[in-house]
């Protein structure tokens, strides 16, 4: 028990004496903020309109799965980029996934909920950009996925810019 006690000390020790000596700590989340002449992310939005397409390929395919697969990269590579529009474009192919999956009548499948996230980071990122057009075409995606009342709050935001 002790050598536990005495272990974590020493991490906490160790972490405390790199901070205090001015050093810093890796960041493995990858949280910096990337610049929008960057070349990654250029890579990033050429990478994100290739699985966009995949995506729509394999929905003309009827191959949700290969869909689902395209979307989820679509996805990782939007939440890196910094735009409302990319993660608004993810959103979009997530309801075009939905509709293909086609659940029950009144009952949307899983993807309806995978669009609301994606929307919800685009008004975000709208919000923090400032972008009216943005917040109104964000507002208009939840309207037309049926969260009227998440449109409402998202116009009043649109309306304060």
């Amino acid at each position: 028990m002790l050598w536990k006690w005495g272990g974590i000390v020493l991490a906490i020790v160790g972490v405390s004496g790199v901070v205090v000596l001015g050093g810093t700590l890796p960041d493995s989340c990858d949280t910096r903020t990337a610049d929008r002449d960057d070349p990654g992310d250029l890579r990033n939005e050429t990478a994100l309109a290739e699985h966009l397409a995949a995506l729509d390929a394999a929905l003309a395919r009827q191959d949700v799965s290969r869909a689902i697969y395209e979307w989820r990269d679509a996805y990782g590579l939007a939440l890196r980029s910094r735009g409302w529009d990319t993660m608004a474009a993810v959103g979009d192919a997530a309801v075009r996934v939905d509709v293909l999956m086609g659940g029950p009548e009144g009952r949307p499948t899983g993807f309806r909920a995978e669009a609301r996230r994606a929307y919800f980071h685009a008004l975000l990122r709208a919000q923090r950009d400032r972008s009216r057009e943005g917040v109104t075409q964000i507002a208009d995606a939840f309207e037309a996925i049926g969260d009227a009342g998440i449109a409402a709050k998202a116009r009043t935001i649109g309306a304060e810019r």
